[in-house]
């Protein structure tokens, strides 16, 4: 029997990769597990606040993603009426790409590789020793474009809102967290497909406005290094976390 491409350890999720000897975190994992002391405190207030609010989000979430996945593969769009007001006007910023080459999974036939014998797909880095799955990768006027899709109660803020704007502050914590995801997915496209990202873009539905942000050039830049150096501290925790381990064991025996 196949092991599972995805799976849990330790309340952590991984995946498998090419090698049948190695596998790594997800990249939503070690952003999660390398989270401020304030963005903790944040989304514990957040779900305090909103009790079944997280749930009721990745439902939404994996609905829309469905209907992107739907609408790029030319097949009917179905939504609860609920759901509508996220997805309108984003298909309006799908229209422009040219092609898709990768939507939750590869859709090139040579890309098969990236999807495991249980319907998994996820790309990964050997050097960095992370994986992941990102959502949308397209083509446009000669560019190559990361995309990825959110939907949120509220807007999406690109820069540190000032102290008369700390209602936004939410948007911004949301914004960064995804471009540090996205720039950890051009790392992987990178070095599992050989393609060069140029750019990339974060679409987010809202229920009154759809957003969408280009990041390239030295913002990109920044976001990688920021990446790398959570994985860095993913890497030290998990040792930190086995040396107490074994030390508390070998203090019981």
């Amino acid at each position: 029997m196949a092991l599972p491409t995805r799976y849990q350890q330790d309340g952590l999720r991984y995946y498998r990769t090419d090698k049948s000897d190695k596998a790594y975190p997800s990249v939503t994992t070690i952003l999660s597990k390398t989270a401020g002391e304030s963005s903790r405190k944040a989304l514990q207030t957040w779900n305090e606040k909103n009790p079944g609010g997280l749930e009721a989000a990745s439902k939404r979430g994996s609905a829309v993603h469905a209907a992107v996945e739907n609408y790029i593969r030319g097949l009917p769009v179905e939504l609860p009426e609920d759901y509508m007001p996220y997805w309108e006007g984003i298909a309006q910023h799908l229209d422009p790409y040219d092609s898709f080459i990768w939507s939750e999974k590869p859709l090139k036939p040579n890309w098969k590789f990236c999807t495991g014998d249980d319907g998994i797909s996820r790309i990964w880095s050997h050097k960095y020793q992370f994986c992941g799955c990102p959502d949308i990768v397209g083509t446009r006027n000669g560019l190559t474009i990361l995309s990825d899709l959110k939907t949120s109660t509220g807007p999406y803020c690109r820069h540190f809102p000032k102290d008369d704007n700390r209602q936004y502050f939410g948007g911004y914590m949301k914004y960064a967290k995804c471009a540090t995801q996205l720039a950890a997915y051009a790392f992987a496209l990178e070095e599992t497909l050989d393609i060069k990202i140029d750019l990339v873009e974060i679409l987010v539905g809202t229920p009154h406005i759809t957003q969408k942000f280009f990041i390239h050039g030295d913002e990109l830049a920044r976001y990688k290094t920021k990446f790398l150096q959570k994985v860095r501290k993913f890497y030290e925790i998990r040792e930190a976390e086995e040396l107490a381990k074994d030390t508390e064991l070998a203090a019981a025996g």
